[in-house]
């Protein structure tokens, strides 16, 4: 959402101090483990989010984030409840997430990528949704 992929660390940071706020919500068996030992295993930079992760991030920024599972064909939409204005999307391949980007010619520099999509009424992002579904 930065455009800056040296924000792990800090993103992270947002995650846990989200987490250890609220223990009733991000309770253990919401978590999967106690809520201490959650927010230390997520700063661990060799561990991997998910579902969770996401959501706290939609909230973060505002945006709705969109995760396009390409082995389920299935769509994640997080932070739908904010009524945001703008999303951002993802492919996950069962293992990863990897930002979804529009270039408006191909070759273009990446710094031309479109990576944000504002929300119409419909609560579509309008013909790029679509496309997303052509990955799989």
């Amino acid at each position: 959402m930065d455009r800056d992929q040296t924000k792990a660390a800090e993103l992270r940071q947002v995650i846990a101090a989200t987490v250890a706020s609220d223990p009733e919500k991000y309770s253990e068996a919401f978590l999967g483990k106690p809520n201490s030992a959650y927010c230390n295993w997520i700063l661990d930079p060799e561990k991997w989010g998910g579902a969770i992760e996401l959501s706290i991030l939609a909230d973060y920024y505002g945006r709705e984030i969109a995760a396009y599972d390409i082995q389920t064909t299935r769509c994640d939409l997080y932070g739908q409840e904010g009524n945001y204005s703008e999303r951002v999307m993802l492919i996950y391949d069962g293992l990863h997430y990897d930002a979804l980007a529009v270039s408006p010619v191909e070759g273009a520099p990446e710094d031309f990528d479109q990576t944000i999509f504002v929300i119409q009424k419909n609560r579509s992002i309008g013909p790029v949704e679509g496309a997303c579904f052509k990955f799989y």
